[in-house]
This record gives structure tokens, C-alpha cells and sequence, in this order.
């Protein structure tokens, strides 16, 4: 079964593949620089920048029994004209559904490529209600989460330097950025012997260093998993579900803390965090800032992310659905 992996969110698509091709199956990843244009051409050279792409995509297609799109918009890049028509499968990854299919300049080119896809796929439970409003038959996949590619934990408290807490999201509403920075500044008052590290990134960065967070340049994915490896205690988003790069610290074996409290996966387990109010995750931040590895331990972070997102089960419950895409297509 040759099987194509268009586009990519949260480098999901690269793990899924990689994971693929190690086990010896023909998947191949086009990723997103290879797609289409970093910025939209325009003038009259339009067709002309626009051509090596679309060639790339119709070549890549054309040698693929089935084809997964990440992401919803991208589905019309696999419905052009001058491309291979081939069943394909559509992973909608979080803004698409929640957020741009509500808005009525971007919702009837999502649903059309919902409607046309041979399943659908969405990776965040908080997205359920308007997938399956989308798409009634739609199912969920967990992120794929490779515990390969994390550095070892060298959080900064072993080494005789300051505790250090990473706040993981960057600065902006859909990571819960007002709830963030009131868990900055708490933190900030309640530990000032720790330094608080986030990323410059985001509307509400600059809020965040007035609240005592250092912050730190956007850098290469490489170079954020090794600065999640110096926390003692890692922050997730403030929301109902957790991010890859959340899952990423729970690899590396960090604490991770985040408000609120993350909705249950399939086996009706939820993700092992230090949760609840924000009283409550200032006071457990500092149980874990006096023993990280003692509660590293007692969540069993690393542990739960193997079982529920490693990438060979993701693979393992990918390969039935192309398979079923393909029998149906072929009709």
C-alpha cells in the first residue's frame, strides 16, 4: 500500500512516516515547503511560481494508491485539476475545524473536502462535536508523538543552577494565554528563586515578561525539545486537551503542569498532569520544583504518552483505514 502524507501540523506527518518506513512500508511524506508557496503568488509570474509545485504534487500523487492530507485546507490541493484523482484521507488538526469551519469565507471549501474525502480523521477530542457535525462518520486518531527524538532530560535544578519552570505554548488565545499570565505572575510571586522561561512568540509575549518571564527566540524544533530537556517543570496550555509539544515534555520525562483539568482519551484515562485551579498547580508546581524526579515518577507522564501516542500505534491503526479507503474506491 503506497501511501502518500501531504502537507504537515505539528510534525505529526513526519512521525507518522518515519515510523512508517522503519517498519518497511513504501509511505512518503510531501512536506509543507514542498506543497505550495511559503506566501500565495500573485501578478502575471503567478503561474509560472505556482508550476514546479503543482507539478510536484500531481508526480507525488500520481505514484500513491491513497493519499492523507493534513489539515483541512489542503484537501482542494488534491482535488485540483491536472491532478491524479485517488482516494484520500483527511486529518483535520485543530484551527481548521475549530476555528475556520465556523467562518463562513473558509466553510464551504472545508466542507467540500470534507465530504469528498474517504474518511476523516480529527487528532483533538476538543474538536469532536464539530467534526462529527461535519462529518458524522469522522474518527479520532491521537497525535503521533515519537519518543525517539527527545533529548534526555537535563533539567537545570540537578546541575546546582536555578530551577527553572518553561512555559511550552506560545503567548495567544488558543493556548490560554489570559489564564498564563496570571499563572506566570503567581509563579513569578510564589518562586521567585526559579526562573520562568517562555518563547517570544505570540500577542501576549510582551505581557509575559512583564509578569517575570524570560523570554527566548523562536528557534528549530531540535532546539525547542532541548530547551524543554532543561525545565524541572514544564506548563502546558491552558485547555482541555494538550498539544505535541506538551506531550514532547511528558517524553522527556519533565513534570508537566497546566490549568484546568484535559479531557479523557479513548480508555477513559486523561493525561497525567499536575491540574485544577490555579492555586492549586502554584502549589503542586512547587512539590515538583522540591522533587522533580519524585513526581515525574508518581504521574507517569512518559509512560502514558507511549502507550496512548506512540507512533507505531498510530501507524498500526492508520494502515486498516487506508486499506478500507482503497477497497472502496476501487468500489
Amino acid at each position: 500500500m503506497r501511501v502518500l502524507h501531504l502537507n504537515d501540523c505539528a510534525f505529526v506527518a513526519r512521525t507518522i512516516t518515519a515510523q512508517a518506513r522503519s517498519e518497511g512500508r513504501p509511505w512518503r511524506h510531501l512536506t509543507p515547503e514542498k506543497v505550495r508557496p511559503a506566501t500565495t503568488p500573485t501578478g502575471p509570474l503567478a503561474p509560472l511560481v505556482y508550476a514546479p509545485y503543482m507539478a510536484r504534487r500531481a508526480l507525488a500523487v500520481g505514484r500513491s494508491d491513497v493519499v492523507h492530507v493534513h489539515y483541512g485546507t489542503s484537501a482542494r490541493l488534491v482535488r485540483q485539476r491536472g491532478i491524479p484523482r485517488r482516494p484520500y484521507v483527511l486529518s483535520l488538526h485543530g484551527t481548521d475545524i475549530r476555528t475556520q469551519w465556523l467562518d463562513p469565507r473558509f466553510r464551504p471549501e472545508l466542507q467540500r473536502g470534507i465530504e469528498a474525502a474517504s474518511i476523516v480523521l480529527y487528532t483533538n477530542l476538543d474538536t469532536a462535536e464539530a467534526t462529527l457535525s461535519a462529518r458524522p462518520d469522522a474518527l479520532h486518531l491521537p497525535q503521533a508523538v515519537d519518543p525517539r527524538i527527545v533529548p534526555a532530560w537535563g533539567r537545570r535544578g540537578a546541575s546546582g543552577e536555578r530551577a527553572r519552570v518553561v512555559f511550552a505554548p506560545r503567548w495567544s488565545p488558543d493556548k490560554g494565554v489570559t489564564q498564563q499570565l496570571e499563572l506566570a505572575a503567581a509563579l513569578h510571586r510564589a518562586y521567585p528563586d526559579a526562573e520562568l522561561v517562555g518563547l517570544d512568540w505570540g500577542p501576549g509575549a510582551a505581557e509575559a515578561a512583564a509578569a517575570g518571564v524570560r523570554l527566548v527566540p523562536t528557534m528549530p524544533h531540535e532546539e525547542y525539545l532541548d530547551l524543554l530537556a532543561t525545565a524541572d517543570v514544564v506548563i502546558g496550555q491552558a485547555d482541555t486537551i494538550l498539544s505535541v509539544s506538551d506531550f514532547e515534555a511528558m517524553l522527556i520525562g519533565a513534570p508537566l503542569a497546566a490549568l484546568g483539568h484535559r479531557l479523557p482519551s479513548g480508555d477513559g484515562t486523561a493525561p497525567p498532569t499536575l491540574d485544577g485551579s490555579l492555586d492549586d498547580v502554584v502549589e503542586q508546581v512547587g512539590e515538583a520544583l522540591a522533587d522533580p524526579e519524585g513526581m515525574a515518577r508518581r504521574l507517569g507522564g512518559r509512560e502514558w504518552v507511549e502507550e496512548h501516542h506512540h507512533p507505531a500505534r498510530i501507524v498500526a491503526m492508520l494502515d486498516p483505514l487506508y486499506r478500507r479507503a482503497a477497497k472502496e474506491w476501487a468500489g
